[in-house]
Formats: structure tokens, sequence, C-alpha cells
């Protein structure tokens, strides 16, 4: 998750229209979703809605899953600027959140 997010701090510098990353993020999302659906998050719908499109075209199953502002907090600290961890529920929420902290307004999925 750390380099996942370095990577995306990078990618930022570049200025694309729109990132988009594919990874083992967490357990959790296969925990709701099961072995053959793929949890996608995203900050930009229409980006989204061409990811699970795409995945649609080519009988890769995928589902968006809630950016939850309200689970900000639960990666908040008291040491340091944010934590990549957010504890026992709503892991692969918390998880895409942590990385959206590194996408700033670049359209992110």
């Amino acid at each position: 998750r750390l380099i996942l997010a370095d990577a995306l701090s990078l990618a930022v510098e570049r200025e694309p229209a729109v990132i988009i990353d594919a990874a083992t993020l967490t357990g959790a999302c296969m925990v709701a979703l099961g072995p053959e659906v793929s949890g996608v998050f995203g900050n930009d719908k229409a980006s989204v809605k061409e990811v699970l499109a795409a995945g649609e075209s080519v009988g890769e199953p995928s589902w968006e899953l809630p950016l939850f502002d309200g689970y900000r907090k639960l990666i908040e600290s008291p040491v340091a600027d944010i934590k990549n961890i957010g504890g026992p529920y709503g892991g692969a929420i918390t998880a895409a959140l942590f990385l959206k902290e590194f996408v700033g307004e670049t359209p992110w999925v």
C-alpha cells in the first residue's frame, strides 16, 4: 500500500488525464465480493463507469464500492499525517481512502 501511494504521487506529478491502478489491495474486498468479482473504487464517476464497462465487455465482473468519507476518521493518526490501516471493519474502504489521499484532484480509479 505504501509503495502504491508513492507511485500514485509520482503519477500525479505527471498530470495525467486519469490514473487507473489495479492492485490486490486488501483481502477485505474478496470477503465482500468473493473470488470472481473485482471491487472498484474511484473519485471520478465517469472513469469508474468506463472501467466497469471495460471489465464487463471482456467477461471480468466488477462492482463499484463506496469511498465513504465517514470512514476517513479511521485512518487518522495522532502521530502521523495518516495511517495506512484503519482497523477491523471497512478495510477495503479505508484502504481506498488511504490511496485517495495521494491523488488529489486527479481523476482516479
